[in-house]
């Protein structure tokens, strides 16, 4: 697909078909933002839910996300529908290559069986998705991949920032191998998304089973308090809340910062959005 021609599809009343790959449990926004997923099937269709590796233990981190994924599910009332997926056991840059997984061979049956464009929607580090596509070729013209990452594309420096820095080889192999490429840059949009324990009770105060459980779950984390993972599914359900532009394709050095741009390989960049709008968009459908 062309960048235009994602863009175009992205902006029409298509439902998109999705994967949602997050590392739920790093930080309390991955649930919201797989939450929302679940709320919009007037926008977008889950097909399934995979969890990725984070921090040390990546093993362990993988199979407590998906746990955790299941229990948003279940909150949801979508248990019969939606499945969860056991992400990497590592990291690519330790490993040296793509690993095999759960959740990449689920990225690969879900794209071979479905008829439609698949979104992959990363919102954590990308080893699922880049090791589906080093292992499984035939899918890359299939899948757009949209990842919430990188802090700048202007010259900033991009390996501190969290999704990247958990494998940075995953990254570089995911922007040598995705032909269809949706980059939400975090580091210009995910500030606004800040929020208080406090804020959140009052902004998803519904006495339903899914808000209960999500205002529960945010007071439960305590290290990293935001909402910034909904910048990326934002995307698919409140696009008119986003601003697109096409973008050459960044080349990574061994230091694992850019050096240098291809304008033969562009990709699709979001480095605005609109918070409000997101927001409340997210307040009115899981709410109910």
């Amino acid at each position: 697909m062309l960048p235009e021609t994602i863009i175009d599809h992205i902006n029409s009343l298509k439902i998109k078909r999705i994967i949602v790959d997050c590392d739920a449990g790093a930080d309390g926004d991955d649930q919201f933002a797989l939450a929302y997923a679940l709320r919009a099937p007037d926008r977008v269709e889950v097909l399934a839910v995979n969890s990725a590796p984070f921090n040390d233990n990546s093993a362990d981190m993988a199979a407590a996300g998906k746990l955790e994924c299941e229990a948003i599910i279940s909150a949801a009332g979508l248990s019969d529908k939606v499945s969860a997926f056991t992400g990497s056991p590592d990291f690519i840059t330790r490993v040296g290559g793509p690993l095999k997984s759960p959740a990449a061979e689920n990225i690969r049956r879900a794209v071979l069986s479905t008829p439609e464009p698949v979104y992959v929607v990363v919102t954590g580090c990308c080893t699922n998705v880049a090791s589906a596509l080093a292992l499984y070729p035939e899918i890359r013209e299939r899948l757009v991949v949209v990842w919430l990452a990188l802090d700048d594309l202007e010259g900033n420096s991009n390996t501190g920032e969290y999704n990247y820095h958990n494998d940075m080889e995953g990254g570089r192999l995911l922007f040598s191998l995705a032909e269809n490429m949706v980059l939400v840059c975090a580091g210009k949009v995910v500030g606004p998304f800040r929020r208080t324990d406090d804020e959140i009770d009052a902004m998803f105060s519904a006495d339903n089973p899914l808000s209960a459980w999500l205002r529960k779950r945010f007071r439960e984390i305590t290290w990293a308090k935001g909402l910034w993972d909904l910048c990326a599914e934002g995307l698919l359900i409140c696009p008119d809340a986003c601003e697109m532009e096409i973008h050459d394709r960044p080349l990574f050095g061994e230091d694992g910062e850019i050096v240098g741009f291809d304008p033969a390989r562009q990709i699709v960049v979001v480095n605005k959005n609109d918070p409000d709008k997101i927001v409340w968009d997210v307040m009115r459908r899981i709410n109910g």
